[in-house]
């Protein structure tokens, strides 16, 4: 899988100039380390070296850079895993690949998937129909409702609920993973995660 390689810095364009690729990576760096709110025009100005007025020229405000940040960043993360699963037969198959592919975009840029795990209620709604389109919750529910036709998924607990369990252990792994809480990286507890799981939602 090449996932590694094709992900990090997804929310760079090779025609960014350099001053906003800059701008870009540091601003993603700050939001997640501090926190959105907490991160001003002003820290990004520092962090990067370049005066308010520079910044400005690429983004007419920093929840204009906050918002084209998220949105790039959920869209890798969207096809990355559409792209990823339909390359699978079956739902162990898509499952696994599922799973591999977040751990392995974790690997290659934390910032950017953490990013829109901890901001997807701000930034959601402000979204166009387009990316609306782009579900991930859409995608793990359309693959346990695909586990269950095939008799791996029990069918005793409601689809969405058990989308909350899964969707959450992964993300609150990947919060722990952050803090050091898991050592390594976060491939290497793709097996486990993989288990838990299948435990989770097995019919």
């Amino acid at each position: 899988m090449t996932t590694r390689a094709r992900s990090a810095r997804c929310y760079l364009t090779p025609d960014d100039a350099p001053a906003k690729k800059k701008v870009l990576t540091e601003a993603l760096r700050l939001f997640v380390r501090d926190g959105l709110c907490e991160t001003s025009i002003r820290d990004i100005a520092r962090a990067t070296g370049y005066t308010n007025p520079a910044l400005f020229k690429h983004f007419a405000s920093k929840e204009r850079l906050a918002l084209h940040l998220f949105e790039q960043c959920y869209l890798n993360l969207f096809h990355a895993i559409e792209h990823a699963m339909s390359d699978q037969q079956g739902y162990a198959a898509q499952q696994h690949a599922l799973i591999v592919t977040y751990l392995e975009l974790l690997d290659a840029d934390r910032d950017a998937l953490l990013y829109v795990q901890d901001n997807l209620r701000h930034f959601w709604p402000m979204m166009p129909a387009a990316v609306k389109r782009s579900s991930i919750v859409g995608q793990v529910k359309a693959l346990l409702e695909f586990g269950r036709d095939e008799g791996a998924v029990t069918d005793a607990i409601p689809v969405d609920l058990m989308v909350a369990g899964w969707m959450g252990a992964l993300q609150q792994f990947a919060r722990i993973w952050f803090f050091g809480g898991f050592p390594g990286p976060a491939r290497r507890h793709g097996a486990r995660l993989e288990q838990l799981l299948t435990r989770m939602t097995a019919a």
